[in-house]
C-alpha cells in the first residue's frame, strides 16, 4: 500500500475528546492526507465472546444480524469522523475496523498496514460497546506504535496551536530522532529545546543532618550538572536546527519528577505541544524516556512521542 505512505491515521470512538484531537490535528500537522479509523467490537462477539460462524443455527443468524447493525454504526461514525477531518484541513477518508483482541493493537496494526506517518489519538475516550476506548489505549499506542503518535488531550482545544513548540532533549539517538520527525510531521514554528537536570542541592532539608562537607559536595555537583546541561542545551539547539527548526535553548533544574519539569516548563511558555522520544538516557540527567509516560498522561497540550525506530 505504498501510495498510502505519510497518511495520518486518525483514531476516532466518537467521543468529544477524540474530535478535540482531530481538530487541534489539524492545526499542527504538516501532512494533511488522513485516514479515520473508527474501532468497532461487534455484538457478537462482545456479548457472546464468538464469531458468528462458530455460533449454531438461529443463534449465528441473529449474532450476524447484530453484527451488520453494528458494522453500520461504525460506518457513520467514521463517517463523522471524516466530516470533522475535513473541517480541520485533511484530506480524509473513512476506515471502519473490526477491533482483533485489542483496540490498541487493531490501531497499531492498521497504521503499520497503512504506513501511516503518525497516529493521532485523544487522551480521553469513551467506554462502552464499539467505541474505541482512545483513554485506555493511547499508552498502549505510545509503547507500540510503529509510527510516532500524537496525544491530545480534551484540554488542548483550548490552547494556543501557533505557538512555539517543546523539544526535549537529554543527548540520547532518539530525542535527535524525535526531533528529526518532528521537523517532517509538524507545520514550521519556533521551537525551545528542553534539557533537565536533576538537582542534589534541592534535596537540601534531607542533607540539613548531615555535615558541611555533603552540602558543599552537592552544591559542587549542582555546579557540574548545571554546566553539563548547558552543553547539553547547546548540543540539542545545534541538532534542532539542522532538523530545520529555528531554536531556543532552555535549561532548566528539576526539583521533582522530571515530567514535571517538562509540563511546567511548556505551561510557562505557553507551548503548542510536547516531543519526546519514547525512549532516552538515565541517571543524574533527563531520563526523558523514562517519563513519557509521565508527561503523556499529565500534559494539558499535545504531545508528540516518537519511537526509537519511527516508521518511514
Amino acid at each position: 500500500m505504498s501510495d498510502e505512505r505519510g497518511r495520518v491515521l486518525l483514531a476516532y470512538d466518537g467521543s468529544e475528546s477524540s474530535a478535540t484531537a482531530i481538530a487541534v490535528a489539524g492545526k499542527l500537522l504538516r501532512d494533511r492526507r488522513a485516514v479515520v479509523c473508527h474501532v468497532w467490537t461487534g455484538l457478537s462477539r462482545a456479548m457472546l465472546h464468538a464469531e458468528p460462524a462458530e455460533l449454531p443455527g438461529a443463534l449465528r443468524d441473529a449474532a450476524e444480524e447484530l453484527d451488520r447493525a453494528d458494522l453500520e454504526a461504525a460506518e457513520r461514525a467514521a463517517a463523522e469522523g471524516v466530516r470533522l477531518a475535513r473541517a480541520a484541513g485533511f484530506d480524509a477518508e473513512a476506515l471502519p475496523v473490526r477491533e482483533s483482541r485489542k483496540t490498541w493493537r487493531t490501531l497499531v496494526k492498521t497504521a503499520e498496514d497503512s504506513q501511516a506517518s503518525v497516529v493521532v489519538a485523544g487522551g480521553h475516550g469513551m467506554s462502552g460497546i464499539g467505541r474505541a476506548l482512545l483513554g485506555s489505549v493511547s499508552t498502549a499506542l505510545v509503547h507500540h506504535s510503529p509510527a510516532p503518535v500524537l496525544v491530545v488531550p480534551a484540554t488542548a482545544g483550548e490552547e494556543r496551536t501557533d505557538a512555539p513548540l517543546l523539544l526535549c532533549y537529554d543527548g540520547s539517538e532518539p530525542a535527535k530522532r524525535a526531533m528529526t520527525q518532528a521537523s517532517m510531521l509538524l507545520a514550521p514554528r519556533p521551537a525551545l529545546v528542553l534539557h533537565v537536570w536533576e538537582s542534589w542541592a534541592a534535596e537540601a532539608p534531607a542533607l540539613a543532618g548531615v555535615s558541611r562537607s555533603v552540602q558543599r559536595m552537592a552544591a559542587e555537583l549542582d555546579e557540574i550538572g548545571d554546566e553539563q546541561s548547558r552543553d547539553a542545551t547547546a548540543d540539542g539547539v545545534a541538532n534542532a536546527e539542522r532538523a530545520g527548526f529555528d531554536a531556543v535553548g532552555l535549561s532548566e533544574r528539576a526539583t521533582g519528577p522530571t515530567w514535571s519539569a517538562v509540563l511546567e516548563s511548556a505551561d510557562e511558555r505557553a507551548c503548542a505541544a510536547i516531543v519526546l522520544g519514547s525512549r532516552g538516557l538515565s541517571g543524574i540527567s533527563a531520563a526523558l524516556g523514562s517519563v513519557s509516560n509521565g508527561v503523556v498522561h499529565h500534559s494539558r497540550r499535545p504531545v508528540l512521542v516518537v519511537p526509537t525506530e519511527a516508521a518511514g
